[in-house]
């Protein structure tokens, strides 16, 4: 039997040589369906990459580096759920491409730092997918400074573009503390990320723009930012609970958080849904075996995710940054009745 060539593969599936060469190379340029499709009659024809030999030729590792963050600390935990998802989903985009995924652990900001000058100068990767993004990252400047490809989750305060995929969640945080005001709910807390994360900013922009717009003056002393994990959550809502004018509605930022809370008023013996209310943002909907299950503003992980993985593609492609930037909406899952502020009259 002839060894299989691209032509061979060009002449079975119809597409011309240079899609056929460009998807067996996993360039962004061909669409994922067609990739797919050259490469499943790639390996029925028995047509194999001589990738070492591709290595050299191009002097590319042919490998995307994915920076998971790790913790000793059993309280963080809930992330692990999470970026195995996000691997997950990462993987799926990058199936059919010639590229495979590196994950490397890091601790904390500088690990990361360091973790990024080893990859960019011993060439571990031809690209970099990370999260968490921050206050004037150093690790996004470090990049752009390299000309190296990466992908953030989460928009940056980057003078320069680059590609990213995030939840919009200013808009997020606007339209949970718009919701509440409406029914009625005047005093409202946020418990919220760290301060020096770019979507803590955000939300709680978000957060105070809908004050604003309800002509309700913002409390800084409503405001609750830590360690997004459901200790946080219930040391959040203790210190609210204790508050002389306490909040009768809470926003929290995920479901970690949301658990903690949750965890918090069964210990002081606060009724969710009668004494306070709470409004929780997710990407993984286990919020919706909590007891009880608060209405949440959902991400869909996995089509961020996924995202995340073609964008890499597109900037190994060299595609503009302008092309691979997404900010996805959070829709609104409703789980309990909307429940007004103590004392508001309400008509029907």
């Amino acid at each position: 039997m002839a060894r299989a060539t691209i032509k061979s593969i060009a002449k079975k599936t119809g597409y011309s040589v240079g899609t056929v060469s460009n998807a067996l190379r996993g360039a962004p340029s061909v669409k994922r369906e067609t990739r797919e499709e050259i490469q499943n009659a790639a390996s029925e024809l028995g047509y194999r990459v001589n990738l070492d030999g591709l290595k050299l030729r191009t002097n590319k590792s042919y490998r995307i580096a994915v920076l998971v963050s790790v913790s000793d600390n059993a309280a963080d935990e809930w992330e692990g759920v999470e970026f195995t998802r996000i691997l997950a989903g990462i993987s799926d985009a990058v199936q059919g491409s010639r590229y495979q995924l590196s994950v490397f652990s890091i601790r904390d900001g500088d690990a990361a730092l360091r973790t990024l000058h080893t990859i960019v100068q011993e060439g571990l990767a031809d690209g970099v997918i990370f999260s968490g993004t921050r206050v004037n990252d150093q690790r996004i400047a470090y990049l752009q400074d390299k000309g190296f490809p990466f992908v953030t989750y989460g928009m940056s305060d980057s003078v320069e573009p680059h590609p990213y995929v995030d939840l919009d969640s200013q808009a997020a945080a606007f339209d949970a503390t718009a919701r509440l005001l409406a029914l009625g709910h005047k005093r409202i807390a946020l418990i919220n990320p760290p301060d020096d994360l770019i979507y803590a900013h955000q939300r709680r922009q978000g957060y105070s723009d809908a004050l604003s717009a309800g002509g309700i003056e913002f409390d800084p002393a409503l405001v609750f930012p830590g360690p997004t994990t459901a200790k946080t959550g219930q040391r959040a809502f203790a210190a609210l609970m204790r508050m002389r004018n306490r909040p009768s509605a809470i926003i929290c930022a995920n479901e970690a958080m949301t658990l903690g809370a949750l965890s918090g008023a069964a210990d002081m013996g606060v009724q969710v849904g009668r004494d306070v209310v709470l409004i929780s943002n997710d990407d993984l909907k286990l919020s919706q075996y909590f007891v009880p299950p608060p209405s949440t503003y959902y991400l869909p992980i996995g089509e961020t995710s996924r995202l995340l993985g073609e964008f890499m593609l597109k900037a190994l492609d060299g595609v503009d940054p302008s092309e691979t930037q997404k900010k996805i909406r959070a829709t609104l899952i409703e789980r309990q009745p909307d429940t007004p502020a103590p004392g508001t009259a309400q008509t029907n």
